[in-house]
């Protein structure tokens, strides 16, 4: 049999070789991936992971893709994506407990809905709970760890755990998901609040109608860079004359420097280069390294 053949025995979910990219992710850039493939269940990624453990394949997860930056060349080995189950958000109580795959928005809707507070500061943030832990997703008006009780993940060798929110490692913009590459976020548990869900509703949608207005609309990963402690990423850009450069088919944002763009069929190396001269131009002018938040993920 196979290895094909005996990936479409573990999952019920869809197998393909080959699979481009670019459609997975919100900056729609990425070459071809070996494998592809969907999994639905806990259990399925269970027996998926220890089946790549036992054959030494090389994996990754892929979200919904918005702070991802895959190479041309795309992906070597096996590149997974969370649907079905995964995608579920259950109240119970004041606690809520969202898949991976659940969009992070949908998870702060319900919760006004229920009279939760404690998302308000994430749930306006694009991207998926799993991205949106990984990253730490938030805004000056809160950050996901601080409703983050704990998670589940699935190992690296198909074990299933549960961690506390102390073992996840949260840091501003980071937590231990991003350098331990063993763990896979499955569901997270949100210990919420009372609440207004009226108001907490409206100032979603207040938020949500400024971001539209003030953020570019287009293919984009969010904000390129992360803000530098008491700095705004996008103001140091401007201040080294960075907006509208181009590269190939990518350019800075007009309407928000920290946004480059996939405006017109530009690569992934054309957004990586455009973003290595604005961060040399701000470390010119202003003498500052930016950090970058997109990750750069493939064959480069």
């Amino acid at each position: 049999m196979s290895l094909i053949e005996d990936l479409k025995q573990i999952v019920s979910g869809r197998v393909a070789e080959n699979e481009p990219m670019a459609p997975y992710t919100t900056l729609g850039v990425g070459g071809p991936a070996d494998i592809y493939i969907e999994v639905g269940s806990e259990d399925e990624l269970a027996a998926l992971m220890k089946y790549i453990s036992e054959n030494g394949l090389t994996w990754m997860i892929i979200g919904d893709g918005a702070n991802l930056l895959i190479s041309d060349k795309g992906i070597r080995g096996v590149v997974i994506k969370l649907i079905g189950e995964f995608s579920g958000i259950t109240v119970q109580g004041r606690r809520i407990i969202a898949g991976s795959a659940a969009r992070i928005s949908k998870v702060a809707d319900i919760a006004a809905k229920s009279n939760l507070s404690g998302l308000e500061g994430v749930g306006t943030v694009p991207g998926s709970v799993g991205g949106a832990i990984v990253m730490n997703a938030g805004t000056h008006r809160g950050y996901i760890d601080e409703v983050t009780e704990g998670v589940r993940v699935v190992t690296d060798t198909g074990e299933k755990l549960a961690l506390s929110k102390e073992k996840c490692g949260f840091s501003y913009r980071n937590s231990r998901f991003q350098y331990d590459k063993s763990l896979i976020l499955t569901y997270a548990v949100f210990k919420m609040k009372p609440g207004d869900g009226g108001a907490i509703a409206e100032h979603l949608e207040s938020v949500r109608e400024h971001r539209a207005q003030t953020q570019p609309q287009g293919k984009s990963a969010g904000c390129f860079f992360k803000n530098p402690t008491g700095l705004s990423a996008g103001k140091l850009i401007d201040g080294a004359g960075c907006k509208g450069m181009r590269e190939g088919g990518a350019v800075v944002s007009e309407t928000h420097s920290n946004f480059i763009m996939n405006a017109h069929n530009a690569t992934a190396s054309d957004l990586f280069n455009l973003a290595e001269k604005v961060k040399k131009l701000v470390k010119d002018i202003h003498g500052i390294d930016l950090e970058y938040e997109v990750r750069r993920i493939g064959e480069w």
